[in-house]
């Protein structure tokens, strides 16, 4: 006898109905009554085909997703695929990253609702513009199109904001700096979203700051470098300090500040990727930085 999962089904129909800003008598609307919603989020039994019908309809999902819950989870596959893609991507593993996606691709039937092939297909563009399989704009384009600001789950979800950070990364890989700044300033203005993702927004900050350095606006990439470094003091996160404090370092030589200040912040910067051990880091502010260090900090890792 199959064994079906009611819990998962009712923890993601939980999880849609917030995403679509519904309450339960809002999605119980012309379905069904709010105590069987209720029910269902729960975990208590599960509904007919036809009230499982419709609410797919209501929720934007596939009866098939919602099938697949039940039996198998779907949620935890979309979440491991999820994780295994983000490893994939820090690691620059596109061939991998590519193939997963392309595999997923060829599941003509197997249908796990709009995020989960928004995910894939953000991947697969991706991992193909880095492997040259397409060129830097139909790569652009692609990824743009997985932006429909018409779809009711536009801008409730990490993944959209991902995107629009990989067109602006890969638009200022190809020197098309202006059109980065205007992704990454469409990025700020969603501050709601930002607020609870400081460690996004630090990095937001960070890309920032070097695009303005290629710009040779100097002030803003400090100004920016600064927002950086005041959200992970205020967050007690230092995971990008040491890049914002190198950054801020190069933008006040080239504003011709004081040596003391300069010499701080390359100082701070060496400190904190020390503290963090980050080889490659350290041995770069030694080569490059060396002169602001100070004798104890260029002999010492």
């Amino acid at each position: 006898m199959i064994e079906l999962n009611t819990k998962a089904l009712g923890m993601e129909i939980k999880r849609l109905r917030k995403l679509n800003n519904l309450s339960q008598s809002q999605l119980a609307e012309g379905i069904c009554t709010q105590a069987t919603i209720s029910g269902i989020e729960a975990g208590k039994g599960y509904p007919s085909v036809d009230i499982l019908y419709v609410l797919s309809i209501r929720l934007k999902v596939t009866l098939d997703f919602f099938y697949k819950i039940l039996l198998n989870d779907a949620q935890e596959y979309i979440q491991e695929t999820e994780k295994y893609l983000q490893e994939l991507l820090k690691k620059k593993n596109y061939e991998e990253a590519f193939q997963l996606c392309s595999n997923e691709l060829s599941q003509k039937n197997r249908q796990m609702g709009y995020k989960f092939d928004q995910l894939i297909k953000w991947n697969y563009f991706v991992s193909s513009y880095y492997l040259k399989k397409m060129d830097f704009r139909t790569s652009i384009n692609n990824l743009k199109q997985l932006l429909d600001k018409s779809h009711p789950l536009f801008g409730q979800d990490f993944l959209d904001f991902k995107i629009q950070n990989s067109i602006a990364i890969i638009y200022a890989e190809n020197q098309l700096y202006q059109e980065s700044l205007n992704q990454y300033h469409l990025i700020l203005s969603y501050k709601d979203f930002l607020s609870q993702q400081y460690r996004f927004h630090i990095k937001i900050y960070y890309n920032l700051s070097k695009l303005y350095f290629l710009l040779k606006d100097y002030e803003k990439s400090f100004k920016f470098a600064n927002l950086g470094i005041n959200m992970s003091v205020l967050n007690e996160d230092m995971s990008m300090a040491g890049q914002l404090y190198f950054q801020k370092g190069m933008c006040l030589e080239r504003l011709k500040k004081g040596s003391t200040e300069i010499n701080k912040s390359y100082q701070n910067s060496l400190l904190i990727f020390q503290l963090l051990k980050r080889d490659n880091y350290i041995e770069m502010v030694k080569e490059q930085k060396g002169k602001f260090l100070g004798k104890n900090n260029e002999s010492n890792s």
